[in-house]
């Protein structure tokens, strides 16, 4: 389409715009308000609900500005200047309240609701409809997070729409048509979207509710902050709103660059974990017990048993990006350790490096601009879902979307998947390369074709599941960099990406400069002072290390070995023999016994900070509330380690932290890889049946904790998926037990037999209800497994 500007007048105002604008968006450019129900600016014009009418000269009827497009010299009246546009505009509203009940002061939506406002702007005042109107069963549930009060809708079927040009998950629809028309879902099933929340927020008459807020506040009852959400690397824009201290409801705001207008149920319904009972919020030090006392004893205790001892760090993915640099500094120039480390997949590598020295090499305005997509090694849907929303869109606009995985993903509608057993990623990805020269019909030929075509267009995304080399990802880059295309490593937690760039890292320093460089750790120590040189243990090493009793201090920040990483046994080892173990975060949980003191952290949504995306971008995370108890930002804690230590950090502040690490954190140039595998070699060839897994958007987690509607809406229950030839050879139908044992332990679970899996690939989600998948691992998140058939397991038995 034409984007030449195009000039019309509006209500006798001259404007110009690109062609193919909306009248409905030019009128908003001139301040013009026109009334609108079914018009949503990330939606396809739909005009249903018949609200938005203006008056075009030279036409004989009114017509919807929400579905007509500019022309050159067009003559609009809206309601402003056209009697006969008021008029249409009240009639209709009439019309649309006729069997709308008043009820908006127990209605939810009520006091920030588009028909309340429309109606008293642009209505008739009072109704000439005296009649009864018509009443249903309410509310009828869609799911456990979704409520209907079908009376209420107007079927502006903007929830449709969603599901069907958005999140593609068509659960709902239009059913009937005239009076009888209405929207529902079929019999039985739940409206079991992650991205379901956003009807909710989008509906503009309160026919959908959410179960976690139905009557819980009023919108002036309510305090709001404008935030980021931090459940995952995406970085979208939030609303908190907090009543009386407590948050009760999240709402995604605007933002083209990074989420459009959505955020997925996760972000939305997962806020309760920091009001649980269990969350500590006072200093603990073990003395007959452990026992509460004031940060300057504890970080007192602390000191003491650090000082000249040797400490090992394990991170999680929660903290902000200020806090990571803070631990950063605290490690390297006053703990004295490179022992530090915030990964739960290993990739190491140039691919690495790029992502710590080189934000924003993909964004995702490149993602929705791209002709070509490669998604390796990553389930989008479960790990970064508005990247998942993202793809989507690129692929309704026409871009190619191919998928290598190790099990089908939700993209399975509109991109072509490549199914390879865990591991084998890295071979896929060779024969890709090799396809560009030598051609052919297969499927790595068809993404070759596709990539090359596109050249500059093109999107590489990789994932985690390339962890199980170390070079797996160099692989990745290395064909981005062949074709010209864009490549992205792509964290998962949200502190990933900013962690990795602070260097919370054992061989990385700030901006990936590496610790072994004599250079790079100079360009560091220039503003630090003196570093360790010798490179850090990763994760599993400082597990190991505690286990053998090499660490006088194990330093816990944010993260639960036992539930996180893939070697539960190590990690108790690790926790019973290291000399002297330190937690810091919102609670203890199972690692109470095993913890000398206790160190209470403020939850996102009580302290500032930054988070930076999987992009590299940087978003602002704001306080809705202050800190519950004692509890303070975890870089406030490391500076008052770093002083109970004798050091000074020089962060006393956000703003010192920021102007000191800004220009480490500059984007700046790599080197250049040699050989094609590295020193690591080229990846071993698997044939064994492997067990991989990875955690869902919803499962076991943390700081799902309260989440009770989300997790009855969209948690699983354990499975294991199986490929249809495997459990043929095997005897194992579809529904039916299956005991997977692996040289950690086994367990029995239902089977999912088809073929959404590779052959000799098993899935086990990672931490769903009632089954630890780590106690099935042995260090790495794949592992090989052994399948038979299995009896129902005893009620108490069941995984």
């Amino acid at each position: 389409m034409s984007r030449e500007p195009v000039t019309l007048t509006i209500d006798g105002r001259e404007i110009t715009v690109p062609a193919g604008t909306l009248v409905i968006r030019a009128a908003e450019r001139l301040g013009i308000e026109i009334p609108r129900f079914c018009d949503h600016p990330f939606l396809a014009p739909a005009g249903a609900c018949r609200q938005c009418y203006v008056e075009i000269e030279g036409q004989a009827k009114l017509v919807t500005s929400c579905t007509t497009r500019v022309a050159p010299d067009m003559a609009v009246r809206t309601q402003v200047t056209s009697e006969l546009v008021r008029r249409a505009q009240a009639a209709n509203l009439e019309f649309l309240l006729l069997n709308h009940p008043l009820d908006c002061p127990v209605c939810d939506r009520g006091g920030e609701c588009p028909l309340q406002d429309q109606a008293l702007a642009f209505g008739p005042g009072e109704s000439r409809y005296i009649e009864p109107k018509r009443t249903y069963r309410k509310p009828i549930p869609l799911s456990p997070l979704v409520n209907l009060d079908r009376e209420r809708c107007v079927l502006c079927a903007r929830c449709t729409r969603f599901c069907d040009e958005i999140s593609g998950d068509r659960f709902i629809e239009l059913y009937d048509r005239g009076a009888g028309e209405r929207v529902s879902i079929a019999a039985g099933e739940d409206f079991r979207s992650p991205f379901s929340g956003n009807t909710i927020q989008i509906c503009p008459v309160g026919a959908l509710t959410a179960t976690p807020y139905r009557f819980v506040a009023r919108p002036f009852d309510l305090s709001s902050t404008d935030s980021t959400c931090a459940h995952c690397a995406a970085g979208c824009a939030i609303r908190v709103d907090v009543r009386r201290g407590k948050v009760v409801r999240v709402l995604a705001r605007d933002d083209v660059e990074v989420n459009d207008a959505w955020i997925c149920d996760k972000g939305r319904f997962a806020f309760a974990a920091p009001d649980r009972p269990e969350r500590v919020t006072t200093p603990l030090v073990r003395a007959r017990g452990l026992e509460p006392a004031s940060f300057q004893e504890v970080l007192g205790e602390i000191a003491a048993r650090c000082r000249g001892g040797r400490v090992g760090i394990l991170v999680g993915g929660r903290l902000a990006d200020e806090d990571a640099y803070a631990l950063s500094k605290l490690a390297r120039t006053v703990l004295g350790t490179n022992d530090l480390d915030h990964r739960r997949a290993f990739h190491g590598g140039r691919a690495e490096l790029l992502a710590a020295a080189r934000p924003m090499s993909v964004t995702y305005r490149d993602v929705e601009e791209a002709a070509a997509i490669l998604v390796v090694g990553l389930d989008a849907e479960q790990e970064l879902p508005i990247l998942h929303l993202r793809i989507r869109k690129a692929a309704r606009r026409g871009a190619r979307v191919f998928v290598l995985h190790a099990r089908r993903t939700r993209l399975h509608d509109l991109g072509e998947h490549l199914l390879v057993r865990p591991g084998h990623e890295a071979f896929a990805l060779e024969r890709i390369r090799e396809a560009l020269a030598a051609g052919g019909d297969g499927p790595e030929a068809r993404i070759a074709a596709a990539l090359a075509e596109a050249g500059e267009r093109a999107v590489v995304l990789a994932g985690p599941r390339l962890a199980e080399h170390p070079l797996a990802a160099d692989v990745a880059l290395g064909l981005a960099e062949r074709v010209g295309a864009r490549f992205a490593l792509c964290a998962r937690r949200a502190g990933d990406r900013g962690a990795l760039r602070a260097g919370v890292h054992p061989t990385l320093l700030p901006g990936g400069r590496r610790v072994t460089d004599d250079v790079e750790r100079g360009q560091v120590e220039a503003v630090w002072g003196p570093i360790p040189a010798e490179p850090g243990r990763d994760a599993m090493g400082i597990l190991r290390a505690a286990a053998g009793r090499e660490l006088d201090v194990l330093y816990l920040v944010g993260v639960d070995p036992l539930r996180d990483l893939p070697d539960p046994a190590l990690a108790r080892r690790a926790l019973a023999n290291a000399g002297y173990t330190v937690i810091q975060g919102l609670e203890l949980g199972e690692l109470e016994p095993y913890a000398d003191a206790f160190l209470p952290a403020a939850a996102a949504a009580e302290r500032d900070g930054r988070v930076t995306t999987w992009e590299g971008r940087p978003r602002p995370l704001r306080a809705a509330r202050a800190p519950l108890g004692l509890s303070r930002p975890d870089w406030e804690i490391f500076v008052g380690l770093a002083e109970a230590l004798g050091a000074d950090l020089g962060l006393g502040s956000l703003e010192a932290i920021r102007a000191e690490a800004e220009p480490l954190l500059a984007p700046r140039e790599v080197p250049v890889r040699s050989s094609a595998w590295g020193a690591a070699g080229p990846p071993q060839w698997i044939e064994e049946r492997v067990l991989f897994t990875y955690p869902l958007l919803v499962d076991e987690g943390r700081l799902l904790e309260g989440a009770t509607e989300l997790k009855a809406a969209l948690e699983e229950e354990p499975f294991a998926e199986i490929h249809r030839e495997d459990a043929e050879a095997l005897g194992v139908a579809d529904g039916g037990w299956v005991r997977v044992r692996t040289s950690a332990g086994d367990a029995v679970v239902r089977a999912r037999v088809g073929e959404t899996v590779a052959p000799g690939a098993v899935f086990v989600p990672f931490n769903q209800p009632g089954l630890p998948v780590a106690e099935l691992l042995a260090g790495r998140f794949t592992v090989g497994v052994h399948l038979e058939p299995a009896a129902e397991p005893a009620a108490e038995e069941v995984a």
